[in-house]
């Protein structure tokens, strides 16, 4: 009795080598939950499918595995011209699968040029094998670029994810490419979305077959069995484990970190974005104290324009010490200012205080304002800042005559911004950060706010994000950020790719 297209899929997937991971360079193994939901996704007749389970289960292996069983000759999913489609959020997103997909036929085949055609693009990643003219091309969300073709398989990657907006037009695209191909299929994988009126939330309850791991809303968020149950892949990964033991210790020490704990480990549903304070008060008030300082700081600086505030914040990794000082230009005066931002004599208390200091006249005078803090800290052996303001910093650190040191430029997008709130809250939570009692990191720290993506990146909020108040104030806490970020991670062995030497 021939094997049905489930069966064949199952004896398939082990002949490729897991890419990344606990299990890099071993042969993929089929796990009970995968392989259910290739028996339901593959079955006869089964024309969508949906899958939803929490973030870190291995999905994008099984989502590259799928996609190579296209391209790849000795694949069950193979044919003639026939094509699957991997839609992620963006494109960028879209390159991960490409890559896993890439070192999987790879390393099982060679993609031998005589064989293979490779598009490596900055907007086009496609796998061709060229004799069926079978292939995998991943594109982003954007339902401009999904007509005009023909896919056998469409497998949609983290749908809540997709630009809300925009997502019902993508899938119509997609279905309508799918009905030119008889048998073809599609499949969505990812977390729950929050809206019951989104796309994949009703692909959850519809679809032909539909299967979501999830711990109940009613759960104990902490409960070993509602854990299990939203992480099939829980006693099959190893550092999924370690990840969910780090979570669960902060979600429980922090009561902000407990929504992405819930949206996201225990996939109770999850919308567009979460918003919430970057750490309550009382963390914050726990963690102050005071430690020493040494020779080894590491400084973040937030370059204000014009008339708004500019911070600096300085950290010693190796005692934990935070400290930190913001400037004004001397117009408008301080009394002013807090009338104008809603704040009454703050400013004027931070200025007795010695944490808030005047430089310039109608600008903030960023040479006399470097100088403040080589005074009150001395030589840092690196400063960190936004990667937009550099050259504004530079020109201003040669002015001040300032010793050589390394220049670390971050985004404040969520690819490095949620790093670095990361690293930051961890070394709070952790006791790595002793900040020392100051009204303006208080008030800075009331004021931030974070927004966090569907996959988890909180990065600190701007402008009226996530709650922010428009006028508020948390430079300092911006500048507090970058120096722990960047500062724990110099202390440790690797400090990673983000480090660039322009002064030394």
């Amino acid at each position: 009795m021939a094997k049905t297209l489930s069966k064949r899929l199952l004896a398939y997937l082990p002949t490729l080598t897991t890419v990344g991971g606990d299990h890099d360079g071993q042969p993929f193994q089929v796990l009970d939950w995968e392989r259910d939901f290739i028996d339901g996704a593959f079955a006869p007749g089964v024309g969508e499918a949906a899958l939803s389970v929490a973030r870190g289960n291995g999905k994008s292996a099984v989502v590259a595995g799928i996609a190579s069983a296209v391209a790849d000759p000795e694949g069950p999913l193979h044919g003639n011209r026939r094509e699957v489609i991997c839609v992620a959020s963006s494109f960028t997103q879209g390159r991960v699968i490409f890559e896993d997909c890439l070192a999987m036929l790879r390393e099982k085949t060679g993609l031998d040029a005589g064989d293979w055609r490779l598009q490596d693009s900055q907007n086009v990643a496609t796998i061709e094998h060229r004799e069926s003219r079978a292939r995998i091309r991943c594109i982003g969300s954007d339902p401009r670029k999904a007509h005009g073709h023909r896919p056998a398989l469409v497998v949609c990657d983290e749908p809540a994810q997709w630009d809300w907006a925009k997502a019902d037009k993508m899938v119509a695209a997609l279905r309508t490419g799918l009905g030119k191909v008889p048998g073809s299929r599609l499949i969505a994988l990812g977390t729950r979305p929050v809206g019951v009126d989104h796309w994949f939330a009703r692909a959850l309850e519809q679809a032909d077959y539909s299967q979501v791991h999830a711990a109940p809303d009613d759960c104990d968020p902490f409960d070993p069995e509602a854990i299990r149950a939203a992480n099939p892949s829980y006693d099959h990964l190893p550092t999924l484990r370690e990840r969910l033991a780090t979570e669960a210790r902060d979600a429980k020490r922090d009561p902000m970190a407990l929504a992405a704990w819930r949206a996201l480990r225990l996939n109770q549903g999850v919308g567009d974005t979460l918003e919430s304070m970057l750490l309550d008060a009382a963390t914050w008030r726990d963690a102050e104290g005071e430690a020493d300082t040494d020779d080894f700081a590491v400084w973040g600086v937030d370059l204000g324009g014009s008339v708004a505030m500019s911070a600096l914040a300085s950290y010693w990794p190796d005692t934990g010490r935070l400290d930190g000082f913001a400037a004004f230009p001397e117009v408008p005066d301080l009394a002013d200012r807090g009338m104008a931002d809603g704040v009454g004599s703050l400013y004027a208390d931070m200025a007795k205080r010695g944490e808030l200091v005047i430089a310039g006249r109608r600008t903030t005078d960023l040479e006399a304002f470097l100088r403040i803090g080589l005074e009150r800290y001395g030589a840092p052996v690196a400063v960190a800042c936004d990667r937009y303001r550099v050259d504004e910093l530079m020109d201003a650190m040669d002015a001040a005559d300032f010793p050589e040191c390394e220049i670390v430029e971050r985004g404040q997008g969520y690819r490095d911004g949620a790093q670095d709130v990361r690293d930051f809250q961890r070394a709070v939570l952790d006791g790595r950060c002793v900040p020392v009692r100051s009204l303006l990191l208080r008030s800075a720290m009331a004021e931030a706010r974070t927004v966090v993506d569907t996959a988890g990146n909180a990065k600190l909020a701007k402008k009226s994000e996530g709650g922010r108040r428009s006028r508020a104030k948390d430079d300092a806490v911006a500048a507090a950020i970058l120096a722990v970020a960047v500062g724990s991670r110099m202390a440790v062995a690797d400090p990673g790719p983000q480090w660039i030497d322009v002064r030394a």
